[in-house]
């Protein structure tokens, strides 16, 4: 019982380790049948617990919140205040940042001409405080708060549990870190951010009633003796007369908490709003559970976008196309009730009364023609490839970039590089405008709009360039748009040489600014690149050919701006909503569609799409693209699972299971009967609260209250954070590929049957006997050995699986396969 084996392997926490003990068929086995030994990474993060576990306990409770339509009204109304709650946040974040950003181009318009060294460093200045906050911010208080956000939230719905992702902190510095790093003049833009701001307030707001009063009682009765946690517990049991089954005595104790003093008021107060109190807990429950804040997180990244852009349509579109990987009818309308409701509070605090953060017109558009389509479609096509080639290019150099980055550890380093980038940023833009800058006459219907930005020019002149490099993004976007017919002579506010010098600067400052530390996204930089290399286009076309071809440089302006969007993120259908409602352009569906549909196939001819290429970069994700492997192709499971497997039987001495827990990092193990075949899955989480009472969990202690108590706290240990089975390797808070691969050393331990007993049923050593059988998944999925590579990969993102157990034909289990195997195949 008592053999150990020492094997160096570099693997994930998961089961799919190759070092656990064999089940008692295994030796049957060809070598094939036990899966290749591969070297994995260990430094991935864990994978989350999607499927609600099945048990005997759980079998015994009568109320569901997906079933009752009174808690599905509040579960709908939760989605409303989440809804209410990003439109609050976007409109302060739009607010602060449009606010800087217009005392900055004040600055410039009233002193540079006559101070402008002084000018200058004011404006540097500034910009360098902001950017180097918002790199503290996120270095030093909240890694996870960095960059967009938007690929660890893709990441966490396809199942990676990155922790401290969605937390209140995370939050709060993140929310601050875009205010800053935006106002500090970094080419980089709130719309990403919001998605993962957005995603955290549904975290947050649906997990705070589960953590204040499910775990309440978890935490109160860690401090006290276990002895008098029970006598408490029957006496509160005692102090009511209205629930008289056993049931609803655990249904109670469920969620009140220790303290005796404030017992009956918490609960007086919480039927003040439940007529029944087994509601409220079956709500608490289904709130805690990780298939709801799915659904939850999914409903805050398309209310984060669609805030963003006042697109509550494409919102929905993009969570469904690029954030969600499991999506289902429910989903859908919580999603789209979200988005809406976020964009309707923007509009209503907006003093313009526009939807979103980013909400560009181009009324003065004249709406395109059949014989526009007929005449200009070859430029149409032209101008889309050549803005998504930029957008394209822009992902290449970032993945060469990734390299020379200091490494997420060296905080003084990363600290440093956001500083520097910030006042590289600064001078570029500085530099482009005093020395490629061209002085010129603002058209007479712009100047209403205050259009233009002075800077060295004489008064009554702007730069052109210094126009757009020195106002708010999105306003500069609107007045490429507006570049449309005019009276004949008259000259537009913008130069085609100023655009084009504009855009290769631009998509240098792009380049630097993305993967530093500071908050921010690449939506809004992505447009305001491809409206700058788009409106060049326009202008070029516009002065060469005759005034009969009615060539509008605002429309190749939003075609530009709709293609570099779709070279860098790959979106189809929900960039294509995106653009219509964000642009309030319905009059040019046809001409979007055209630049999206060109920019796709460009961009997937020169790299990946920048959300994926970020997820193939990263050492700590394991994530699961929605098309298998080809890799996959013509192996079975048999090929790709761990093996051999460490297993339980269905009662297990204590110092067993506390053994398996200490010499393996894995974090489920199958559950077999006397004579090796699956009756269940068991997860490390409730094993170690089996281990912290085992009185209460012994098999001896059969109280139908206690067992009760301890499915609890195996349902809620995700949201107390007190899971020891912490990834090794793995650097909290970073999520990229600077975390370098380790070599993990493992225990194998084959004594994991159970003890024999006497010919009178005693057993031979007095001990503690776990029962395993009560709290385990009794309905784990399990295939068969032979069954496709490919079909299993479709099965995990199907049904958000974490665990796949393989059996043989007399359902012996053979091997566990999770997401890890499946990566590395």
């Amino acid at each position: 019982h008592g053999s150990v084996m020492r094997r160096t392997l570099a693997q994930a926490p998961e089961t799919s380790a190759r070092d656990q003990s064999s089940t008692p068929s295994s030796s049957a086995r060809t070598p094939r049948a036990l899966g290749a030994r591969r070297a994995m990474p260990a430094h991935y993060y864990e994978s989350i617990d999607y499927t609600d576990a099945v048990n005997a306990v759980s079998a015994s409770r009568r109320t569901s919140a997906r079933d009752d339509p009174q808690l599905s009204r509040i579960k709908y109304g939760l989605t409303f205040i989440i809804g209410v709650c990003t439109g609050v946040v976007a409109w302060a974040i739009e607010g602060s940042t449009t606010g800087v950003i217009a005392m900055q181009a004040a600055l410039m318009n009233a002193y540079y001409a006559d101070a402008g060294f002084t000018c200058a460093m004011l404006f540097g200045t500034s910009a360098l405080i902001l950017g180097t906050f918002a790199g503290y911010v996120a270095i030093y208080q909240a890694p996870l708060s960095g960059g967009g956000g938007v690929t660890p939230v893709m990441a966490t719905l396809n199942g990676a549990n990155i922790p401290g992702l969605l937390s209140s902190r995370t939050l709060a510095a993140k929310i601050v870190g875009v205010a800053c790093g935006v106002g500090s003049s970094l080419a980089i833009g709130p719309e990403g951010p919001m998605i993962h701001i957005g995603a955290a307030l549904a975290s947050v707001c649906t997990l705070y009633w589960p953590r204040a009063v499910l775990c309440a009682r978890k935490d109160e009765n860690e401090n006290e003796d276990e002895d008098d946690s029970a006598s408490e517990y029957d006496d509160d049991v005692c102090d009511s007369s209205e629930d008289d089954d056993v049931e609803a005595e655990f249904q109670r104790g469920l969620v009140t908490p220790v303290a005796r003093g404030g017992r009956r008021r918490r609960r007086q107060q919480r039927r003040g709003f439940f007529s029944d109190g087994a509601k409220l807990n079956a709500l608490l429950l289904d709130l805690a559970s990780q298939s709801t804040q799915r659904e939850f997180i999914s409903a805050g990244a398309a209310a984060g976008l669609a805030a963003a852009f006042g697109a509550p349509i494409g919102g929905v579109l993009f969570s469904f196309e690029e954030a969600s990987t499991f999506w289902s009818h429910r989903t859908m309308w919580r999603c789209l009730m979200c988005a809406a409701v976020a964009s309707f509070v923007l509009a209503l605090l907006d003093l313009r009364g526009n939807p979103g953060m980013v909400f560009i017109t181009g009324d003065q558009l004249r709406a395109t023609t059949p014989r526009d389509y007929f005449h200009q479609l070859p430029f149409f096509v032209l101008v889309a490839a050549i803005s998504g080639l930029s957008g394209a290019m822009f992902n290449k150099i970032q993945n060469l970039t990734a390299r020379i980055r200091p490494a997420a550890t060296n905080k003084v380093a990363r600290l440093f590089e956001c500083a520097l980038v910030v006042v590289a940023t600064v001078a570029m833009r500085f530099l482009a405008s005093n020395y490629f800058g061209r002085c010129m006459v603002p058209p007479d219907s712009w100047v209403k709009d205050s259009f233009g930005v002075r800077f060295n020019c004489a008064e009554g002149e702007i730069n052109d360039i210094a126009t757009v490099f020195f106002v708010a993004p999105g306003r500069s976007i609107g007045w490429m748009f507006g570049m449309a017919e005019h009276v004949w002579g008259e000259a537009y506010g913008f130069t085609p040489q100023g655009l084009a010098i504009a855009a290769v600067c631009y998509l240098i400052m792009m380049a630097m600014a993305f993967g530093i530390a500071v908050p921010g996204g690449l939506f809004m930089p992505s447009l305001f690149l491809g409206a700058c290399s788009g409106g060049c286009a326009g202008l070029v076309l516009k002065s060469a050919l005759p005034d009969a071809w009615d060539i509008q440089p605002g429309l190749y302006a939003l075609i530009g701006a709709t293609a570099a969007l779709g070279g860098v993120f790959r979106s189809s259908v929900s960039l294509v909503v995106i653009m219509v409602e964000g642009t309030n352009g319905q009059a040019f569906v046809f001409v979007i569609i055209v630049a999206v549909v060109v920019s796709n196939a460009v961009g997937n001819w020169l790299a990946h799409g920048i959300y994926h290429s970020e997820l193939q970069r990263s050492k700590t994700v394991a994530y699961l693209p929605r098309e298998p492997s080809p890799s996959l192709a013509g192996k079975t499971a048999a090929d790709i699972m761990a093996a051999p497997v460490a297993f339980l039987p269905e009662v297990a001495p204590l110092d067993v299971a506390k053994s398996l827990l200490e010499h393996t990092t894995h974090n489920g193990f199958p559950v077999v009967d006397a004579q090796g075949k699956l009756v269940g899955l068991v997860l490390r989480s409730q094993i170690e609260v089996l281990l912290e009472r085992p009185h209460q969990s012994s098999l001896d202690a059969a109280d139908v209250a206690a067992q009760s108590r301890l499915d609890l706290d195996m349902r809620t240990a995700h949201i107390r954070h007190d899971t020891k089975g912490a990834t090794p390797g793995v650097l909290r808070g970073v999520l990229d590929e600077t975390v370098d691969a380790i070599e993990v050393e493992r225990l194998m331990r084959v004594n994991t049957t159970p003890r024999p007993t006497t010919s009178s049923g005693v057993r031979a050593h007095e001990e503690i006997m776990l029962d395993i059988k009560t709290y385990m998944n009794a309905a784990p999925l399990a295939v068969h050995v032979d069954f496709p590579a490919e079909r299993a990969h479709d099965v995990f993102l199907a049904l958000a699986l974490r665990h796949l157990v393989v059996v043989d034909g007399e359902y012996a289990v053979m091997g566990i396969i999770t997401r890890k195997d499946l990566i590395a195949a």
